[in-house]
């Protein structure tokens, strides 16, 4: 499914439940500022992503709640930077959150159950690439440094007492993912913790953590096809 055609999906699902919503994206993205933001950056952007700028627009932003006047019931986004906000992201991310080879070994991150694993996560961080940010520090990513680009979730304090691993996987690529968060309207999780509604391998899109009416059936079946 093309990008346009999965955003009519969910646009068309809320429709129907009578949830207004807002969406606004830029122009398509040409082909030179796509090499422009990969000139500055010094990456090649995936597949998947290019396509997203060059179809719905060089930046998207889109936003619903099914009750205004009520913090606790459902809503949902997907804001999606421009490649000028993506180019600011990525090299805000590269000074500062990120450990050099040097910086991880001195540090060593006691803090971790596995302190050669958490050396290992630091290293392969240094291919992920911010693409969206949660108010707490964590961010959705995708990961240049893996087949297919897959889109993984980086836990802001994943050094402070945890494995000494970070990363679980979103989506097997950028299509994937916004395919199967489509699913559910591009809802946040109820609590809202990304990690509650994780399972092996994945996000339990189908699972308790996401309200049942928000969920659009033509794309959970392709997501799980």
């Amino acid at each position: 499914m093309d990008y346009p055609s999965l955003l009519k999906t969910v646009f068309g699902h809320l429709d129907e439940l009578g949830i207004p919503y807002q969406a606004a994206s830029g122009e398509p993205a040409t082909d030179e500022a796509l090499a422009s933001a990969e000139a500055a950056m010094k990456i090649r952007l995936p597949a998947e992503l290019r396509e997203f700028y060059q179809t719905v627009g060089d930046g998207f932003s889109f936003f619903w709640e099914s009750d205004s006047g009520d913090p606790k019931t459902p809503w949902g986004s997907l804001p999606v930077p421009s490649l000028s906000s993506l180019v600011k992201m990525y090299t805000g991310w590269r000074r500062l959150v990120l450990y050099s080879p040097e910086r991880a070994e001195e540090y060593g991150f006691p803090h971790t159950k596995d302190s050669a694993l958490a050396k290992h996560t630091a290293a392969r961080m240094w291919h992920w690439l911010p693409i969206i940010a949660e108010e707490n520090g964590d961010a959705i990513c995708l990961d240049l440094g893996a087949p297919g680009c897959p889109v993984v979730f980086d836990q802001h304090d994943w050094m402070d007492g945890g494995s000494g691993d970070n990363g679980h996987p979103l989506g097997a690529n950028w299509r994937d993912f916004l395919i199967g968060w489509g699913s559910v309207c591009f809802q946040l999780p109820k609590d809202p913790y990304w990690p509650w509604c994780f399972r092996p391998g994945g996000v339990a899109w189908d699972g308790e953590h996401f309200h049942s009416r928000f969920r659009v059936a033509e794309l959970a079946k392709l997501h799980t096809a």
